[in-house]
């Protein structure tokens, strides 16, 4: 057998970094504490967040979200901006060196809502640790320095911050302001009078040791390390200079602190930086005296999201901490704009509103907090057109609030319906969809302009980017139009629109089905792929096919033939599953119409970097298929905080992307904007759907699945508007009782005639007697007759919908009748010891009854 070295040094690194993963990281309770380096941190509330590189303790950006979303951020490459630091420290601890940060390493104390860095230097044990504030657009950055030495020391602790601005979207410097000292507060206050920043005032507040000597101004306007160099290499004092209004100059906030140590003493200092607009009420008294409360009261608020009523439990450690940390991330990822507080992708990046990002989210969040799914679709709707076009972003841009809408081509219009329609389902607020609708159809005749002459989506995008330009028709957006339709016609149903548009709608989604498969599904590749505008194929596997069988768009053999494919080209093991295969984008640039090397290196971003949805879609493809225990292991593997950390290059995150490079140990696994809103909402989907909690485009049903290992699946489910508590015990593959609120009930699709208001008990084992297992129509009642071993029901739909049944029972069907008529024919399966009946037909009315008859 031939020696492959690189390949033995790859196997070696992944088996030793698996190894120091598992010692050097440690978690007790929210807090996760590491001795290795943390590649990127984000961390924030509501108004303000920070983002940071390399365990180094300084700062690489802030982003301040009110009175608008402003950053400071010296950057000059986004794919390098790890490189530039915003802030500096630097100590002297008696007759030792002076020491300035650079790039030291320290152990890091990370939560969702706060982090802390320490490290020994200099005999002196060095603390940094940042937090945020509870209702105020303002966070502390405590810098502490405790003498570890034996004898006492004077010592000279000093500071910096650049403040310069970046604008909110366009991102221009601003590189001028003046500065006012305000002495009772011991605060400095910087002024950007221009309405690009929407006159903002950035405040920093000394409220522990006052300060021996500050600048407010650069030693010239470009170099940012000047300050530095004068500090570390000379014993000048800082200037104690203020930038008069009118003589504009570059803004600094730099500080020096002198403290006499004796041994195990420690010097404590504590900037609150804040922004405000300038002429909104001075909030510096306050913040100088309510700090620290408003930064308990903030953690204790993430805290309570964390470990809310709304988690699955499962009484797997891994899973449950996982749950929290995602909690606490859609809690954190929540910031001001325009007046409210609205879901935005992360602390300190993409600091805009994005409707594509809180649809994605609310996928989830439907089955557990329908008040903030409903608040979400009453934002999108507000910030519409006149004609009804939903926004694909919302920003501050230059001198106002701006608007991208939602165009032909843009996935959001899919995604508004898919959202909307599992509103309606777990909700039952139709006067609310009634509101909705005109946007929902708005949505819907807008892709409509986008389906070609072959009955396919094009888009110029291909899969679910939105860089690119070859017009052709896609997979992923046909897949996405297909399910959208079906939604839109469970929707028009609920509110009572005319039953021939119903069925028009019905009609196409059927065509478009026909179209996907015949014209899209590939059997050399088993897959379903796309096409470019002069017709040639495109051989790209693409991981955005893979809704097509969490969406129920293939039949069985080809559910099994796409995972294939996906498993030989898509997976990563320790990683999950790239965007696509081959990774050979930057040489298409030109042919696809990607700009400049946006789509980014092999294995980066789009081109094979690894998102956590479409981890969570491969995790769906799997549970479809039936390899629920095979989905499990993959879940804790790629999506769950301790199978990142203990994974290459791993760190606590819900990250964005990762870079899949595997041949490049240094950067294989690394992680970009660590805690991202949706990662947390697909990991809630991964686990509702791989529990069983399943939902088609007309009800909500259970096929349960408890692992061994968990005595008892406890999972919260909005139902009609009600947060029921879903109870799952025992063992097996099928239901041997349901309960509804006690009452047991033949049908694991819950009856809309069950007015639950508390629980459903489910339990799991040896199968008593029949029962409905799903059906993709609604289900009003089901009754079972023991005597006469009969199983009566009633379904709602639409008259003409192919209607689609499954019933599970001990017994063989005697008899079937639908309205009192004898129905000759059902499908039957026969295994352990159970019978699977699949009954199809053509809904007859809207309202449909059936009597089943057993042997």
């Amino acid at each position: 057998m031939r020696f492959d070295l690189n390949k033995s040094l790859v196997i070696g690194f992944l088996v030793f970094a698996l190894f120091i993963n598992i010692k050097s990281q440690v978690k007790d309770g929210l807090h996760i504490f590491n001795k290795k380096e943390v590649g990127q941190i984000e961390v924030g509330s509501h108004y303000v967040g920070i983002e940071i590189h390399k365990s180094i303790p300084t700062l690489n950006r802030i982003s301040f979200y009110y009175p608008t979303a402003n950053s400071i951020d010296i950057s000059e490459d986004y794919w390098k901006r790890e490189n530039y630091r915003i802030t500096s420290f630097g100590f002297k601890a008696g007759d030792l060196p002076k020491h300035l940060l650079e790039n030291e390493t320290f152990n890091v104390d990370q939560t969702p809502y706060s982090v802390s860095f320490n490290k020994n230097i200099n005999e002196s044990e060095v603390k940094i640790s940042y937090h945020f504030l509870n209702n105020e657009s303002a966070f502390a950055i405590t810098y502490e320095v405790k003498n570890s030495s034996k004898k006492e020391k004077e010592y000279e602790l000093y500071t910096k911050l650049e403040m310069i601005l970046r604008t909110s979207h366009t991102y221009n410097t601003i590189r001028k302001a003046y500065t006012e000292y305000d002495a009772a507060n011991e605060c400095f206050n910087y002024f950007y009078d221009t309405v690009e920043t929407k006159y903002t005032k950035l405040s920093v507040i000394n409220t522990g040791l006052k300060p021996s000597s500050f600048t407010t101004k650069c030693l010239n306007n470009f170099e940012s390390k000047s300050l530095d160099n004068l500090w570390l290499t000379s014993g000048k004092k800082l200037s104690n200079e203020l930038i008069n209004k009118g003589n504009n100059s570059r803004p600094v906030s730099a500080f020096t602190y002198n403290k006499k140590l004796k041994p195990g003493e420690t010097v404590k200092v504590v900037q609150v930086i804040s922004s405000n607009n300038i002429n909104s009420v001075d909030k510096s008294q306050y913040l100088k005296n309510n700090y620290t409360k408003e930064i308990i009261e903030y953690e204790k608020y993430i805290e309570q999201n964390a470990d809310s009523k709304n988690l699955i439990k499962t009484d797997d450690e891994i899973l449950d901490f996982t749950s929290k940390w995602a909690n606490a991330v859609l809690a954190t990822t929540q910031h001001y704009i325009d007046g409210s507080i609205e879901p935005m992708p992360c602390p300190a990046e993409y600091n805009f509103y994005f409707t594509h990002d809180v649809l994605l989210t609310d996928l989830a969040r439907v089955n557990f907090d329908l008040a903030k799914v409903k608040d979400d679709l009453s934002f999108i709707i507000k910030h519409a057109n006149k004609d009804n076009v939903i926004p694909h972003a919302y920003f501050w841009k230059d001198s106002a609030y701006a608007t991208e809408y939602a165009g032909p081509e843009n996935w959001n219009n899919f995604w508004f319906m898919l959202v909307a329609s599992r509103y309606l389902r777990h909700s039952n607020d139709i006067e609310f969809a009634e509101k909705i609708f005109p946007y929902v159809k708005k949505g819907f005749e807008t892709v409509m302009q986008n389906r070609g002459k072959d009955g396919l989506f094009w888009s110029t995008q291909p899969d679910w980017w939105d860089i690119g330009h070859n017009f052709g028709p896609r997979a992923y957006m046909t897949i996405l139009g297909i399910k959208a339709l079906r939604e839109f016609n469970y929707f028009c149903s609920e509110i009572g629109k005319d039953e021939n548009y119903i069925s028009m709608n019905n009609k196409l989604a059927d065509s478009l089905h026909l179209d996907l498969i015949s014209k899209l599904w590939d059997e050399d590749q088993n897959y379903l792929i796309s096409y470019y505008n002069d017709g040639t194929k495109d051989k790209h596997i693409y991981m955005g096919s893979m809704l097509a069988v969490h969406f129920d768009e293939l039949d069985f053999d080809k559910e099994n033939k796409l995972l294939q494919t996906a498993k030989q080209n898509l997976l990563d093991e320790n990683l999950g599953v790239y965007t696509l295969y081959p990774m050979d984008l930057k040489t298409l640039s030109d042919f696809m119409g990607f700009v400049n090397n946006e789509a980014g290196e092999p294995y980066h971003y789009a081109n094979g970097g690894i998102w956590p949805h479409g981890n969570s879609w491969y995790s769906l493809v799997l549970i479809k298929t039936g390899h629920n225990e095979e989905a499990l292991d993959f879940i804790k593997r790629t999506m769950t905080i301790d199978g990142i950390m203990n994974s290459p290059n791993g760190q606590p995150a819900m990250y964005e992307y990762r870079i899949s490079d595997k041949n490049n140990p240094a950067i294989y696994g690394k992680i970009d904007k660590p805690q991202f809103m949706w990662a947390a909402g697909w990991y809630f989907y991964s686990l509702y759907n791989l529990f069983g909690i399943r939902e088609n485009n007309w009800n909500i049903s259970f096929d349960p699945f408890k692992p061994d290992n968990i005595n008892e699946l406890k999972i919260p489910l909005e139902v009609k508007g009600n947060l029921l508590n879903i109870n799952i015990t025992g063992k097996g593959k099928y239901i041997s009782k349901i309960l509804y609120d006690g009452i047991e009930l033949p049908s694991a699709v819950i009856p809309t005639g069950a007015n639950v208001k508390g629980k459903i008990d489910i339990k799991l084992g040896e199968i008593n007697s029949p029962y409905i297992k799903s059906a993709n129509v609604k289900i009003i009642s089901a009754e079972y007759n023991k005597t006469g071993k009969t199983l009566e029901f009633s379904t709602d739909s639409f008259k003409g919908n192919h209607t689609d049944l499954e019933i599970i029972s001990p017994y063989k069907i005697n008899s079937i009748k639908i309205n009192g008529t004898l129905l000759n024919d059902s499908n039957a399966k026969f295994e352990d010891n159970v019978y699977s009946f699949k009954i199809e037909n053509t809904a007859v009315n809207k309202i449909d009854i059936y009597e089943i008859k057993f042997e």
